[in-house]
């Protein structure tokens, strides 16, 4: 499993420099980063070339999955790709808040560089050069699919990506830092997207279900009623099983 980091790297008149490293991903409580074997799809002429999956979720807590030893929820789904894969137990995230903290998964740089400070008032400048910008130069299809307005196309994070869909279920009249779309909807528009990839693929799916307000849908919201937050995990966890059994075979059970 590989993450491309991309570190010091700015667009100047339309050429790229800087230097790209290579580092094993991760699964932890907010990021798991999984390529997927190109057998896996038709790529043709690129078919050497991995596909790879991004999935964030906001404001997981590592204490409420079971691969880090949560009892109640249980996450089989989170848990089955842990097994197959890196877990860390000690893994620090640069910055607290949603879209800084994405703007240094996708640039590889911290907010003293790329000067995303929080959310909804700071914009990523079109000058740096973000990983799906990278990919999209070396032959990706790229596709970013986002649960909530923090990531919303206008704060510059959709640099690079071939259909950034961040098409929420409430209109923009409504408290803007709370527009959100469930899980499902998320995972549903991805996984239209895939149907026609032949090529290889950068896929990012946000998820930002365990963030407040709580309101998981049935029959979590029922299991968890005494904490709906536990009940918002375990939901996520159910959806991403629904994506996961998607691949074949089941992305879950991947090696």
């Amino acid at each position: 499993m590989n993450f491309y980091q991309i570190t010091n790297i700015e667009k100047r008149r339309g050429k790229r420099t800087g230097r790209i490293q290579t580092g094993w991903s991760l699964i932890i409580a907010l990021l798991l980063i999984i390529t997927i074997s190109p057998s896996l799809y038709s790529l043709g002429k690129e078919e050497t070339k991995h596909n790879i999956l991004l999935i964030t979720i906001d404001t997981l807590r590592a204490d409420r999955l079971s691969c880090y030893g949560s009892e109640n929820p249980k996450t089989p789904n989170i848990d089955r790709l842990a097994e197959r894969g890196v877990l860390f137990s000690r893994a620090f995230a640069n910055t607290s808040t949603t879209l800084p903290s994405h703007a240094n998964i996708l640039l590889g740089a911290t907010p003293n560089y790329h000067g995303v400070h929080e959310n909804l008032n700071f914009i990523v400048n079109d000058a740096l050069l973000t990983l799906a910008e990278y990919l999209k130069d070396n032959g990706y299809a790229t596709g970013a699919f986002v649960g909530a307005y923090p990531l919303d196309s206008r704060f510059g994070l959709s640099q690079g990506f071939d259909t950034y869909d961040d098409h929420y279920s409430r209109i923009h009249s409504v408290n803007l830092a709370s527009l959100e779309r469930k899980a499902e909807e998320v995972i549903d528009s991805a996984l239209s997207w895939l149907e026609d990839r032949r090529s290889p693929w950068f896929l990012w799916i946000h998820c930002w279900d365990p963030h407040t307000p709580y309101e998981p849908p049935e029959p979590f919201r029922t299991q968890y009623k005494e904490n709906p937050y536990d009940g918002e995990v375990a939901y996520v966890d159910s959806a991403l099983g629904n994506f996961f059994d998607h691949f074949s075979p089941p992305l879950s059970m991947y090696p």
